[in-house]
């Protein structure tokens, strides 16, 4: 009995035994089973981290590739031009190993800011504010701030040919300050040197900037102004209605609330309301043109994000209503042109005037031109004009072709009965040799008349019609002698200036006139007509230089009649900016700042005199007047995507890029970049996968 017990109790054993070792057995096989599934995983992920390291490896150097081909390369986005010779595209075959790569190139030259090779050859001014005037009496700078402490804040150099009043505050630059007169107030600055003298200083000179116009452009007429709250659009041109400007942007106008955009290009402003070669034919009134409501717009337009768009809405916020050329390297603007003594006033109405960016001169939006002065054109005595054709000889049957020559030889008619005749003859021609601009202003105008009558009677009834072509005829009398010579006549066809003749000079339409002499006769003789001709004296549009009160001296502040200032601002309402550089070295700027939410003259100002006064309403706390530093900035920025494909190439440049980066050309000089010399900034280095 105990030895089959002692045996049961040795197979249970063994059972439970065989039970643990399969356990066992299991554990240590499902152990391995997890060892080995993480081992090929492993396996499996070093090998995938290897490829895409290998990817990126190729990729940087791709790049690195691509960004050493531009540092050694000329490409400056010329037109025609490409990044990479002839190509877009740089293509890297075998670039590692069996696998190829490609570099593509797409130029954002928006970034283009300053270049400066030297101070003559420079796209901004060497002075925030540079005053040319030396006059006795006039302050180069004046300035007044609302109280003792406040600050007038300057981003660059303070250049003043005469004197520096600071009457009342502060006048704060991050640069340096000089005066050839003396310095009165609060200056604080990088340094300060007043009563320099004449000692040689170029930051003073004046850079004798050139204006956009070598001649005027040509005129414009007004554009119509019906509805309220619309956008009315100017084209670039001449324009010499003030008046009618104003009348325009008032708050009574008919299209009051209005934005007055001014497309880009070059604008001529020469009114001719009032003075010497007025016309007539504009209402009358003064030269300055007032913007008393909407908003002026010059140049590209832009919305509130800076994209450019197709034109401005209807009262637009200004700044940021159109493309700033320090922004924008592709910056097309406008330049207002001041001829004579034609002003402008921002008086309750708003204005951002923006210029156009240049890689080699400065970005001008207001020009005071300093040179020319009106020239008559006269066709007068021997170059009076004179007829090409008979039209209808009439009674004139003798010589009739000697009415075009002052010679003392007449063309006639013989009348052989005593009864009341009136006999004519009509001749044309009367050309002006070159044609008269839109524009102009007739000054002058005579019809010339030498006849007589054998006979002689002061009762012969004696008349010219004048039909000029595309004009109203009109007709003139001429007056008749007892005796039996010749007479001379200069009769005066002006009518005022506000005639045919005049409308047509001033619309640019006058070509040629259609003459018809009539002559009634109650007695025989013989009728002489030796000549008809025009006498005209006209004055063409053409660039004025500065005139008037604009150039008298010293100016001494608005309400001082015999002075003014070229550019104005003197409305607690006004908003006024101008994004570039302000250059009228023989006239004043005067400028009261309200309200105003950044610099308001950007790029610098370089006038005669410069007026400022800031009132208590002005909370802007950065530089109101700036010139930006002197630093090659970014000559342009590229996008440059790299791309990598299996196989030798060539690379296709579809999908998502391995690698995007963006990069800054700079050059010393970027319209001659000099290979292998360029300075190249990575501004940024991304990869979209």
């Amino acid at each position: 009995m105990k030895d089959r017990i002692a045996r049961a109790r040795a197979r249970g054993d063994e059972g439970a035994a065989l039970v643990l070792a399969l356990i066992v057995i299991t554990v240590i096989a499902l152990s391995l089973s997890a060892l080995l599934t993480l081992s090929d995983t492993s396996v499996r992920t070093t090998v995938g981290l290897r490829d895409q390291v290998a990817d990126t490896y190729n990729a940087d150097g791709a790049m690195q590739a691509a960004i050493n081909n531009l540092r050694n390369s000329s490409y400056n986005h010329n037109t025609g031009q490409y990044c990479f010779g002839s190509s877009d595209t740089l293509q890297l075959p075998n670039f590692h190993g069996s696998d190829s790569a490609a570099v593509t190139c797409e130029a954002d030259p928006k970034k283009v800011l300053i270049q400066c090779p030297s101070l003559s050859n420079c796209n901004r001014p060497g002075n925030a504010i540079l005053t040319l005037g030396k006059v006795a009496g006039e302050d180069g700078l004046n300035i007044t701030q609302p109280s003792t402490g406040s600050a007038f804040r300057v981003h660059g150099n303070v250049f003043s040919n005469s004197n520096i009043n600071v009457v009342k505050g502060i006048l704060n630059t991050n640069a340096n300050v000089w005066a050839r007169g003396a310095c009165a107030g609060t200056i604080q600055s990088v340094g300060t040197a007043c009563n320099i003298g004449g000692a040689a200083n170029e930051l003073g000179d004046d850079p004798n900037y050139a204006s956009d116009a070598s001649a005027p452009p040509p005129h414009r007429d007004l554009p119509a102004c019906t509805t309220r709250g619309t956008v009315v659009t100017f084209e670039p041109g001449t324009y010499d209605d003030a008046v009618g400007l104003s009348t325009m942007m008032k708050s009574s106008s008919a299209c009051k609330d209005s934005t007055w955009w001014f497309k880009p290009g070059t604008y001529y402003f020469d009114f001719r309301n009032s003075g010497t070669n007025s016309n007539p034919l504009l209402p009358s009134g003064s030269n300055i043109w007032t913007i008393d409501n909407g908003t002026l717009v010059g140049g590209t337009p832009t919305n509130a994000a800076g994209i450019i768009i197709a034109k401005p809405p209807v009262m637009p916020d200004i700044p940021g209503a159109c493309d700033n050329p320090i922004n924008d390297a592709g910056a097309v603007g406008v330049q207002f042109v001041f001829g004579g003594d034609s002003q402008l006033v921002v008086n309750k109405g708003h204005a951002e005037i923006c210029g156009s960016y240049h890689t080699d001169r400065a970005p001008i939006a207001i020009y005071g031109q300093t040179t020319g002065a009106d020239t008559p054109t006269a066709w007068t005595g021997t170059n009076a004009l004179s007829m090409t054709t008979v039209d209808d000889p009439g009674v004139f049957t003798n010589n009739p072709g000697w009415i075009g020559l002052a010679d003392g030889k007449s063309a006639t008619w013989v009348k052989t009965s005593a009864s009341n005749e009136t006999g004519t003859v009509k001749v044309s021609g009367y050309t002006p040799p070159t044609a008269i601009p839109a524009g102009s202003v007739l000054t002058a105008a005579k019809l010339i008349v030498a006849h007589g009558n054998t006979a002689g009677s002061t009762q012969d009834a004696l008349s010219v019609r004048l039909e000029p072509t595309n004009g109203t005829p009109f007709s003139v009398t001429v007056p008749s002698y007892g005796d039996t010579a010749v007479h001379t006549e200069s009769i005066d066809v002006l009518q005022g200036g506000l005639g045919t003749l005049a409308q047509l000079v001033t619309s640019g339409n006058l070509s040629g006139t259609k003459l018809t002499y009539s002559a009634g006769v109650k007695h025989k003789g013989t009728e002489m007509l030796d000549t008809l001709r025009l006498e005209l004296t006209v004055v063409t549009p053409t660039l004025r230089g500065g005139s008037g009160c604009i150039t008298n001296t010293p100016y001494t502040g608005v309400g001082n009649a015999s002075t003014c200032a070229v550019v104005s601002a003197q409305s607690n309402d006004s908003l006024f900016y101008v994004q570039g550089t302000t250059y009228t070295p023989k006239a004043v700027l005067d400028i009261t700042l309200n309200n105003a939410e950044e610099q308001v003259f950007r790029f610098g100002v370089v006038s005669r005199s410069l007026w400022v006064k800031v009132t208590g309403s002005f909370t802007f706390g950065g530089p109101v007047i700036e010139v930006p530093d002197d630093s090659p900035g970014f000559v342009f920025s590229l996008y440059l995507s790299t791309y990598i494909c299996s196989g030798s190439g060539p690379c296709s440049t579809g999908g998502t890029p391995a690698l995007r980066s963006k990069i800054a050309l700079v050059d010393s000089n970027p319209m001659t970049p000099s290979p292998g010399h360029r300075q190249v900034t990575v501004l940024s280095w991304s990869r979209p996968g």
